[in-house]
């Protein structure tokens, strides 16, 4: 695992809601980022990536696993919604982060790693 419980409590002192199944979350955080970097992990191993990169992937995971915990991991996203006559898209909505379903923060986080970008 590329983060695992104790990590994101004792060092990234992660925020999960009670009762939550931090195991489960990690591990589908854990699935986006190989998803989102082209499975270069695996191919490369872990423990074969320098430290920088380690600790961006290790925060990654915590970051996604936070931000499943307080979005949900459905990918279905709000297409647009009107309020008081005003109507807004996802064109207008969309950011990478929210295309994506992740947290902001793990998007800078993968891209700092460069096993995100599609050139390698």
């Amino acid at each position: 695992m590329y983060a695992d419980e104790n990590y994101f409590l004792n060092e990234f002192k992660g925020d999960i809601s009670e009762g939550a199944d931090l195991s489960r979350l990690l591990k589908s955080a854990e699935a986006k980022v190989d998803e989102l970097t082209f499975n270069r992990i695996r191919a490369i191993g872990f423990e074969n990536l320098s430290e920088f990169q380690k600790r961006c992937i290790t925060d990654a995971v915590c970051h996604i696993a936070e931000y499943y915990d307080k979005n949900g991991e459905d990918e279905s996203s709000v297409q647009s919604y009107t309020i008081l006559g005003v109507s807004v898209t996802s064109a207008q909505l969309s950011t990478e982060a929210s295309r994506l379903h992740i947290s902001p923060v793990a998007v800078s986080l993968l891209k700092q790693s460069g096993l995100m970008a599609r050139g390698l």
